[in-house]
């Protein structure tokens, strides 16, 4: 089992644990560098474009990722059919 497959199988709170602290660390230096929400959201395609290619040799664990990532955004937009009119796409840069 590869590095990238065994990541795969961590329990949320485990994986939780160990990417915490480097959401936060990249969040604050996001923060330091006034990137904008548009700019930090260009880092993150980027980086998930990336991981994409990495992932190549590995397509369980990229389905994984690919469910994982389409699962979070179906959630964001269920939340926002909840409460309409409070989208960030709306266009509006805020701090991060």
């Amino acid at each position: 089992m590869t590095e990238i497959e065994s990541a795969a199988c961590a329990s949320d709170e485990e994986m939780e644990a160990r990417v915490r602290p480097l959401v936060n660390e990249i969040l604050e230096r996001f923060n330091q560098e006034s990137v904008t929400p548009s700019q930090a959201g260009l880092v993150i395609l980027g980086l998930i474009y990336r991981l994409m290619e990495v992932m190549h040799e590995a397509p369980e664990a990229r389905r994984f990722f690919i469910l994982a990532l389409i699962n979070l955004i179906n959630n964001y937009l269920a939340e926002e059919m909840e409460s309409p009119g409070t989208c960030v796409a709306a266009g509006m840069e805020e701090g991060i």
